[in-house]
């Protein structure tokens, strides 16, 4: 990028670890971790300005307002003597406001999003990008969360500019959506030219939506794109459950081979998405109706700033989609319950229901369950959850560990074989590698591209959450579980994401976040030991000792034999961490017995 424009005195790169050149190509990169972070920061802002609130509470959140504000103007300080001579030209500070001259700096990210200087090889792969702000490790939960959110904001900018973001009527088609309209049979075809109409039946359980043409209004200039990447990501997260076939009816290339009205007689529900634009922001609302009688079941809604939809941001949408998503596992949860029908009785999202409800009884209906769907219909899903069960029956005690472990290990493999790339199945196994395993390097590589996949996911923010308390670093793993929390704010299993929150505030010594977090799960799972366990030492490290016993007491219902020795024995992956030594000290001031 040097010498590209005279104007230029400044080079950033923030792919790969973050490097600063002068014009020339010699370095002036910060040697300090926040003053390069403070130089990313202003470098992916909008017009590269941010104000010096935002900026303190990203950088110094665990300080006072006064030493933060002396702390950000010695990274400042910093900045400008790395920069050297060119700094006063570059930037530009007053007594609110920080920012960088973004016409006399040449930013390798923002050069992305101008289709003029794009100047990315067809032959590269996204795989071997380097990564946004590789190793750049400040520890502030604050900063980790903007990161984070960076991360997979520009990992979608990527996509789209190395072209490979769009997914084709083939590949839809090999994950369950209706074939392509005009897409003849015949000698050169795939089917031989032996095809015959059949109807739309989709999954082995029957079930199918219809994803229904967009209502657009208002002027959508220069946020076009919203609908496609919207939808984009609701049929993903429709398609990785395993139990659905969508019919996606909002693509003008993908339409039934039968007449509409004949294809729709096979749809349980259609799916409405509205947007609504207008000067500075984008409404987006999604209905789900029944098709039998044309009833409204749910609708919900959420508002997009314009200027995130232009920069391809749309997490504030990523909610929306799980509601949605909660709601139609709800119906078809509740259909596998009333009918008669064996196949259909026999549904993943009922199993996975029972799952959830955590007692030894459910668990073992669940297993049962899943067995018998693996012997129907194998999955990727179903193995995975198979296998994400067993960390239930590891974690609570209920099976014996040894043989668990190794069932684990055979269910995960297998469902890597049927599917390396869904999303759900890559965030169960990559949960079952870092719990059971310990293997946390390869587990963290499946949660990376389980949210590269699919950023709605839940599963894949609240189980990397888990594998960072078990790593030592339940600060980050905060932060994710509360993402996770956010995105999963009415889902059935929120007492789940709220429980990570509790078990990565507890070892992290965050008591009041890890109490309110506890609290509202226990609502809902009165008797989950992991909730009971943490709750204990978090009150107890906290002064509340009669909180902490009353809780105790519960505890030993539920989990009768529970001790420190018990907890050490089962070989749970936290014990060996700072953490897991403050979960000790907190039970032990509670009264839990050493043996």
């Amino acid at each position: 990028m040097a010498g590209e424009d005279a104007s230029t005195l400044c080079n950033i790169y923030l792919f790969g670890a973050l490097a600063v050149t002068d014009a020339a190509g010699a370095s002036c990169t910060p040697k300090a971790q926040k003053s390069r972070a403070l130089v990313a920061m202003l470098a992916l802002a909008p017009r590269g300005a941010r104000s010096r609130i935002w900026l303190r509470d990203k950088l110094w959140s665990d300080r006072g307002e006064e030493q933060a504000a002396a702390s950000l103007r010695q990274a400042l300080v910093d900045v400008r003597k790395s920069l050297g001579p060119i700094a006063d030209s570059i930037i530009i500070s007053d007594n609110h406001t920080i920012s960088l001259d973004l016409n006399r700096v040449s930013v390798d990210a923002l050069q992305l999003l101008d289709p003029s200087r794009q100047s990315v090889p067809s032959e590269v792969e996204l795989e071997s990008w380097p990564e946004l702000l590789e190793g750049l490790d400040i520890g502030d939960p604050e900063f980790e969360e903007w990161l984070m959110l960076e991360r997979q904001v520009w990992q979608g900018r990527l996509e789209n500019a190395l072209g490979q973001r769009d997914v084709s009527p083939k590949d839809r088609r090999s994950n369950g959506l209706i074939p392509a309209q005009g897409q003849k049979s015949g000698p050169n075809s795939s089917d031989g030219g032996n095809r015959k109409s059949r109807p739309l039946t989709g999954s082995r359980t029957g079930w199918s939506v219809a994803l229904l043409p967009p209502a657009i209004s208002g002027d959508a200039f220069g946020a076009e794109s919203l609908p496609d990447m919207f939808s984009e990501l609701l049929v993903r997260s429709l398609l990785e459950g395993g139990e659905l076939t969508v019919s996606d009816l909002s693509r003008p290339d993908l339409s039934p081979t039968q007449e509409p009205e004949t294809a729709f007689d096979s749809v349980a529900l259609a799916i409405q998405v509205r947007y609504r634009f207008s000067a500075h922001q984008a409404y987006i609302s999604v209905s789900v109706h029944r098709t039998a009688d044309r009833s409204l079941l749910w609708m919900g809604g959420a508002t997009l700033e314009r200027r995130a939809i232009e920069a391809g941001e749309t997490s504030a949408a990523h909610q929306l989609i799980n509601e949605a998503m909660d709601e139609l596992r709800k119906y078809f949860i509740a259909r596998s319950e009333q009918t008669d029908d064996a196949v259909e009785a026999e549904s993943l999202y009922a199993a996975v229901n029972a799952m959830f409800r955590l007692s030894r009884n459910d668990l073992v209906m669940s297993e049962a369950s899943l067995r018998r769907i693996i012997a129907q219909r194998p999955s990727s899903q179903a193995y995975a959850w198979l296998a994400f069960l067993m960390t239930f029956q590891v974690g609570q005690r209920f099976s014996d560990s040894a043989v668990a472990i190794e069932q684990a290990q055979h269910y995960a493999r297998k469902a890597l074989e049927l599917d390396s790339s869904n999303s759900v199945t890559l965030a169960l196994v990559g949960h079952v590698h870092s719990f059971l395993f310990g293997e946390y390097d390869y587990a963290s590589g499946l949660f990376e591209r389980a949210i590269r996949a699919n950023p709605t996911q839940v599963l894949g923010w609240d189980l990397y959450s888990m594998l960072h308390a078990y790593a030592g670093q339940p600060d980050k793993g905060l932060s994710l579980a509360n993402w996770a929390r956010h995105l999963g704010a009415y889902s059935p299993y929120r007492y789940y994401f709220d429980t990570s929150r509790l078990i990565n505030a507890t070892l992290a010594g965050n008591h009041r976040v890890a109490i309110e977090a506890g609290e509202q799960a226990l609502r809902e799972r009165p008797d989950f030991n992991s909730l009971l366990r943490y709750l204990v030492a978090s009150h107890a490290q906290l002064g509340d000792i009669r909180a902490a016993r009353s809780l105790l007491d519960r505890l030993n219902v539920v989990e009768p034999n529970f001790s420190i020795s018990s907890l050490i024995d089962a070989r749970y992956p936290i014990m060996r961490t700072e953490g897991g030594a403050n979960l000790i000290s907190g039970l032990i001031k509670a009264g839990v017995k050493k043996t």
